[in-house]
């Protein structure tokens, strides 16, 4: 049996680790605000100004873009998340009034669903008294307008993610390319 021995590089100064951690916590903090901004103005031109200071940095921003991507892709996850809680809550209310919403669809499906399909839906399935019919529809309303808020945050979520790769590749390409030409000048 072999012995593996694990290595851990660490800087000569502890307090170098701490300060890295700090400011790429800060990084994030600053990035989720922002992204709360874009959420709210439903553009990404404020985390676009945020990226276009961090790429006049050049390359040795690398890291706190990455640091920007990994929070707006958390994010992202986040409102996947509450897409599909929203859906599954919306149908477990809507069976508890009898009716039975696509079992084998997801929020997707519930987003191109309208309002009369769904009266057609709990005619289908034998539910004809009025107040009932009305609770679901309010519940299907008001979970749809949820799902298509989220939805379009999510869209938006994932603009942002592929502007940001689209510059971390850039940014890497330019980081790489001098030491490229270096070694080809050595030959």
């Amino acid at each position: 049996m072999q012995n593996v021995e694990l290595v851990i590089y660490m800087s000569d100064d502890p307090m170098e680790e701490v300060y890295s951690f700090v400011e790429r916590a800060y990084i994030r903090l600053q990035a989720g605000d922002i992204l709360i901004r874009c959420l709210e103005d439903g553009s990404s031109y404020p985390i676009q100004q945020m990226v276009e200071g961090l790429i006049l940095a050049g390359p040795q921003s690398l890291d706190d873009l990455q640091q920007v991507l990994i929070e707006t892709s958390t994010r992202k996850s986040q409102v996947e998340d509450d897409l599909q809680q929203v859906y599954v809550e919306m149908k477990r209310v809507l069976r508890e009034y009898g009716v039975e919403f696509t079992a084998t669809g997801d929020y997707h499906s519930a987003l191109m669903f309208s309002p009369l399909e769904l009266i057609v839906l709990m005619r289908s399935q034998g539910v004809e008294d009025h107040e009932k019919q009305s609770a679901c529809q309010r519940v299907f309303q008001e979970s749809h307008g949820l799902l298509k808020n989220l939805n379009t945050n999510l869209h938006l979520l994932a603009e942002i993610e592929k502007y940001l790769q689209d510059w971390l590749w850039g940014l890497t390409y330019q980081k790489a390319r001098p030491q490229a030409n270096s070694e080809a000048s050595e030959l």
